[in-house]
């Protein structure tokens, strides 16, 4: 098994074993909560770098949303590749080429092709195998938007990865079990606890969009709003820095410290992987009933009690932050209009406090009814990129941000998580998320702007927010 650095002698685990229905296979053990992220931590220690491991936590309080962890490594096949072209590789051996045009058929194609030999189809679990990856955010490029490119792309990462995982592993956080294959489950419950991690030390700080390049970004963009071309704009900037340490242990840093309903860890081969712990939710989509729930307005966690209630009301009580939530609303509302059923997309929450360990967030919940004959890929191909992050009206944001942005955004901003082929998908946007590349973590950080914005103030923000990311990581204060 590639997924283990060494294997040993297993002892079994009897107490509590209960055959899953439906699947063959299929073993439920128990497993305690307390312990359930100090074992994803030492699985994800024990993988070799090349097993293509990956980890969708729910962090957090339990809710039904935040209910989960899915494990899985060894995928069948992995498709990946750039705007220019993706392919689809078993091991190192490329098999499949597939032109930009053509990603979302051959996806979809592929699903179709490999589902019905899941090992865990019948399985009542929120994941029975299927595709768990990432999708950059430039991808948009592809899905509908037929703009120029300006900006240079500053990472090896690909744009696209999606590995096919046949025998995932799914904790219950609520039940306080594991299920999955007996032998992966078995090797999982022996694994030693006492990992040692290898300290990550700070080395030097990279390129960066320093305050009075950011600050005439956002007048630019101020500029568009104010002449009726833009109502707001997600303005970002990158941050880079070389790093001497593990991204696993980084990882482990960040979901700690920060534990998050949509935290992952993609390893994407031994010099690359994606760490993210991100609040948001981009879809939900469970048969045909559709969820998103976009985020926007952040104030910062008060030192007393006192403060942080003043500082929740000022955030509910922002015009700009409340009229950027509605635009945003409007927006997801006509994308997942797009492949609903007529007369079907609700909104069901809005304005709601989001309360996170450094921030507040407001959030809002719009859901839908998938029209029939549609699938996962239409849903992504209309929604993409997540609204909450690009601006309205949607494709002129886009132009006006790849016009005064540095960089390409990579996978921040774009989406993390899972599609099977069964009419189940969970993706996050890719917020407070960093990649890591050969020793070098870039992450992204940024916010909506509108007329009403101030440039220093939205300069501040950023910093916060990657203070807040870069203390979560444990590499101290990084602005």
């Amino acid at each position: 098994m590639l997924w283990l650095m060494a294997r040993a002698s297993l002892p079994r685990h009897d107490a509590g074993v209960n055959e899953a229905s439906k699947s063959p296979g299929l073993v439920r053990r128990p497993l305690p909560e307390s312990e359930m992220c100090s074992r994803v931590h030492a699985w994800l220690s024990a993988c070799h770098p090349e097993s293509g491991a990956a980890a969708l936590l729910s962090g957090g309080e339990l809710a039904p949303d935040a209910r989960y962890h899915i494990l899985a490594c060894e995928p069948s096949f992995v498709v990946e590749g750039e705007l220019s072209g993706f392919r689809v590789r078993r091991g190192t051996e490329i098999v499949r080429e597939i032109a930009p045009s053509d990603l979302l058929l051959a996806l979809r194609e592929l699903s179709h092709e490999h589902g019905p030999g899941l090992p865990f189809a019948g399985a009542d679990l929120p994941f029975r195998g299927g595709f768990i990856g990432a999708f950059g955010y430039d991808l948009a490029w592809l899905f509908e938007y037929g703009l120029a490119r300006y900006l240079p792309k500053n990472s090896r990462l690909p744009e696209l990865h999606l590995g096919w995982y046949e025998k995932p592993l799914v904790l219950d956080r609520r039940e306080e079990c594991i299920f999955g294959g007996e032998a992966l489950v078995e090797e999982f419950l022996a694994l030693p606890l006492d990992v040692e991690t290898t300290p990550t030390q700070f080395v030097e700080r990279l390129g960066s969009f320093h305050r009075e390049d950011y600050e005439a970004a956002v007048e630019r963009v101020r500029e568009h709003c104010l002449r009726g071309d833009l109502f707001q704009a997600d303005l970002s900037r990158r941050l880079s820095m070389h790093l001497d340490g593990d991204p696993r242990t980084l990882f482990r840093q960040l979901s700690e410290a920060s534990p998050a309903r949509f935290s992952a860890y993609l390893q994407l081969d031994a010099e690359r992987a994606v760490l993210s712990s991100s609040p948001e939710e981009y879809l939900q989509l469970h048969g045909r009933r559709i969820r998103s729930r976009p985020i926007k307005g952040t104030r910062s966690r008060g030192c007393s009690l006192e403060e942080d209630a003043r500082q929740r009301e000022a955030l509910l009580d922002s015009e700009k932050d409340l009229a950027e939530l509605t635009m945003i609303v409007d927006l997801v509302r006509n994308d997942l209009g797009r492949v609903a059923e007529a007369g079907s997309v609700l909104v069901t929450e809005f304005p709601r406090l989001m309360v996170l360990p450094q921030v507040h967030h407001l959030l809002a919940s719009v859901e839908a009814r998938l029209d029939r004959g549609r699938d996962v890929w239409d849903l992504l191909g209309a929604s993409f990129p997540p609204g909450s992050i690009v601006g309205a009206p949607k494709p002129k944001a886009i132009e006006v941000l790849e016009r005064v942005e540095r960089s390409r955004r990579g996978i921040y901003t774009g989406a993390i998580g899972y599609l099977d082929p069964f009419g189940t998908a969970h993706l996050s946007v890719a917020i407070r998320t960093a990649e890591w590349d050969d020793g070098v973590l870039r992450f992204g950080v940024g916010g909506g702007i509108t007329a009403l914005s101030d440039s220093a103030a939205e300069f501040e923000e950023t910093v916060h927010k990657a203070r807040g990311l870069a203390a979560a990581l444990g590499i101290g204060d990084f602005g």
